[in-house]
């Protein structure tokens, strides 16, 4: 007897002799779990693109600490006459009010502005105040008052600003302002707050509807047992300790580990299915105690196979450096050995203690699942006799879809990820309208001296000449080169003496914006909205062509911010997909070689390939985008369609043992385990299927494949599986026959 028979029997003998003592342990761990499950934390912001020693990550911190450290809230304003001296007058009050809330350390409205260039004091009519802004610089004007009935306004804060947004609200909300008159608050920490709770109800809405769909599912598909409800219990409980674990570990949940919540209990309902089908079948042979043995000692070692070529489809996103795929990775692994582990464990536990009988049908005949069976069986011999038609259409169509996969666009903006209708999306939308592209193009230059004026003259030149590049997405250019044309009459001086001075008249807080000591110099070039495609190759471009203007020694640059991450994210999506499916298909090729050292080993690997092709064949002909989660859709696919295809292939193996012609033990297995493996398989669809509930684009678009990926991968068990097995059978019996 090998280890894993003897662990199998062991955990038999266990819950055999001690089923009321298995079940207090399981108690005590739920009632555990509840009390750790108060420190789990939630994550969002710019940490859920790269981790934090990725290097483009490294530069997009430091670029945060020197040039936007101080996080800014943007103030939205609508008015029917922005420029009015009330709505202005109201302002400076309203200003003043936030002023006074701890933790602003500066606010800035056209108020301001008008006020700034009168001498510190508001003009008192409107023609005084249109005169003095149409002397502002056209870039001030367009910024602060983009059209006749917006203007914008900034607060600086220190610290961590979600701490004062309440507060700056709640002044808000009390201000006294003239009619037609509404301020919104948006800006990356109002995003980021209201990401947060969004994320929140996300987990309750897609626990909860998982749920209720498998409720469903269960009470319609599974009447072929008693207890049908019964999977759900022992889902909870491997919920529950999952939660539990990652409260005791305090690991944070980011939006790819709330995509996984309904994927692990979709795969969690499945071990329970299976359990309870093996042991319904088992009972209506054997005494319940010898069915328990038989049911955790068979299905408790093909569902632990399933389960580990899951999770080896899961783990290699781990390789990729993108926290939305990691968080994903660890939920869904952890929960699925939760919920396994909860299976194994409870359920042959509370049969014994319930006295569990199958149920049988009252009326003597066939039941439905029986005729279901019948039909998949009479299907499989069919197949199994005649394979090679079948196998050459499915593999033709995968070959389609492996060929369009590069084909299919790769989305990795934010539009992508959060729900339209969130209100700092809302505003962040409006302001994209009113003045183009928030993400600007952010150069991040380093030099011994960025005040030289070399430096600053090939900052100049290099604005030139990228702007000529893509003169139909660089709409402007700013920087020092800029800030000096406008305090020295559009020129950049010929001498450094004369460079000096005109740096010595800005004031500080305009030379602030795009110097940080006298190493660093930051760059915006100001663009059309980009997709992640035109943002990657910019990035490639700047980053090849910034020696062609011959810089300086020692100075370098380097794309940063917002703009950054959305092209660097591109760029490892792109290299990481592909490479994550082909490890997926080594490493469970590897370890069915290892588990099985059997000929029909690699026979789950051609459906799982037929399953990726038609995955990739469905988002092309309906135009889905790859995200950062359903970039992993390849690998995520391969561990969960090798899961009926491992669970078909070991009832196969098993009644192989007894039935030496092929085709007939693959009758005998689809005709057992066909309408188990359909039922779980719908269910599992069916918690999938919770996913379509979010609000979120990434986790809806991520739910629809995965429940096509479920379907396809329950074709791929029931139908491609009898006809690679005959194939294997027939090559089998012909080395058998030559050894002989």
């Amino acid at each position: 007897m090998s280890l894993i028979d003897r662990f199998y029997e062991g955990v038999a003998d266990l819950v055999i002799a001690r089923p009321a003592q298995v079940l207090l342990v399981m108690v005590l761990l739920f009632l555990a779990s509840f009390a750790v499950m108060s420190n789990l934390t939630m994550e969002s912001g710019d940490d859920i693109y790269l981790s934090a020693n990725d290097p483009s990550m490294i530069w997009y911190k430091t670029y945060t600490k020197d040039y936007s450290g101080e996080k800014i809230v943007l103030l939205y304003i609508t008015t029917p006459k922005p420029l009015d001296f009330s709505v202005l007058y109201d302002l400076q009050i309203l200003e003043k009010e936030l002023n006074r809330i701890p933790g602003v350390i500066g606010t800035q409205t056209i108020a301001d502005v008008i006020a700034n260039a009168n001498g510190g004091i508001l003009p008192r009519t409107n023609a005084q105040i249109k005169a003095i802004f149409e002397q502002l610089p056209e870039s001030d004007q367009e910024e602060l008052v983009p059209d006749d009935l917006h203007t914008l306004g900034m607060i600086t804060a220190e610290g961590d600003p979600t701490s004062i947004l309440d507060p700056i609200q709640s002044v808000i909300e009390n201000a006294d302002l003239p009619p037609g008159t509404n301020i919104e608050i948006s800006g990356t920490d109002a995003f980021n707050e209201q990401m947060l709770d969004n994320m929140t109800k996300q987990i309750v809405v897609l626990i909860l509807g998982a749920f209720s769909l498998m409720f469903v599912a269960l009470f319609i598909l599974f009447g072929s047992v008693r207890y049908r409800l019964l999977p759900l219990l022992f889902v909870l409980i491997g919920m529950v300790y999952l939660f539990g674990f990652l409260g005791l570990m305090r690991i944070s949940i980011n939006i790819g580990a709330i995509g996984g919540f309904p994927v692990l209990l979709g795969l969690g309902i499945d071990y329970a299915v299976q359990f309870q089908s093996r042991l319904n079948d088992e009972l209506l042979v054997s005494p319940l105690k010898e069915a328990v043995r038989t049911t955790i000692c068979n299905t408790g070692y093909a569902v632990l196979n399933a389960m580990i070529a899951t999770a080896l489809g899961f783990i290699v996103l781990f390789i990729t450096p993108l926290p939305i795929l990691t968080g994903f990775t660890q939920t869904a692994i952890v929960g699925i050995i939760c919920a396994y582990g909860a299976t194994l464990f409870g359920f042959p536990a509370l049969a014994l203690l319930i006295n569990y009988q199958p149920k049988v049908s009252s009326s003597g005949g066939l039941s439905f699942f029986d005729t279901y069976n019948n039909f998949l069986s009479g299907l499989a011999l069919r197949i199994a006799k005649s394979p090679v038609i079948l196998l050459v259409v499915v593999l033709m169509l995968a070959g389609i879809g492996l060929a369009v996969d590069d084909s299919i666009a790769i989305d990795t903006t934010m539009d992508s990820m959060v729900p339209p209708d969130m209100p700092a999306k809302v505003v962040m939308d409006k302001v994209t309208n009113l003045l183009g592209s928030q993400t600007p193009v952010e150069l991040l230059i380093t030099a011994p001296d960025v005040t030289n004026l070399d430096s600053v003259k090939w900052m100049d030149r290099y604005g030139v000449f990228i702007s000529e590049v893509y003169p139909d997405k660089i709409i402007g250019v700013t920087g020092i080169p800029s800030l000096v044309r406008t305090y020295n009459n559009g020129t950049i001086p010929n001498s450094q003496t004369e460079l000096n001075n005109v740096l010595a008249s800005i004031p500080a807080d305009e030379k602030d914006k795009y110097i940080a000591g006298i190493t660093s110099s930051l760059m915006e070039l100001e663009t059309v909205s980009l997709t992640s495609q035109q943002s990657s190759q910019m990035r490639k471009v700047i980053l090849d062509t910034t020696d062609w203007v011959e810089p300086p020694p020692g100075l370098s640059v380097r794309t940063t911010g917002e703009f950054e991450l959305n092209a660097i994210t591109l760029d490892y999506i792109e290299y990481y997909k592909p490479l994550m499916t082909i490890l997926a298909f080594i490493m469970i090729f590897l370890f069915l070689i290892i588990a099985y050292r059997h000929i029909v080993s690699a026979a789950p690997l051609f459906p799982i390939i037929c399953v990726v092709g038609w995955n990739a064949v469905v988002m092309w002909i309906f135009s889905i985008d790859y995200t950062f989660i359903t970039a992993s859709l390849g690998a995520i696919t391969i561990g969960v369609s090798s899961e009926y295809t491992i669970l078909m292939m070991e009832r196969y193996l098993e009644e192989k043992k007894n039935t030496p012609d092929p085709n007939e033990a693959i009758q005998k297995s689809v005709q057992k385990i066909g309408a188990s493996i359909t039922v779980s398989g719908l269910v599992t669809a069916f918690g999938f299927s919770a996913l379509l509930l979010s609000s979120f684009p990434i986790i809806a678009n991520f739910g629809i494949m995965t429940v096509i990926a479920v379907v396809f991968s329950l074709i791929g068990a029931i139908v491609i599986m009898p006809a690679i097995l005959s194939i294997m059978g027939r090559f089998e019996e012909r080395i058998m026959k030559r050894k002989s």
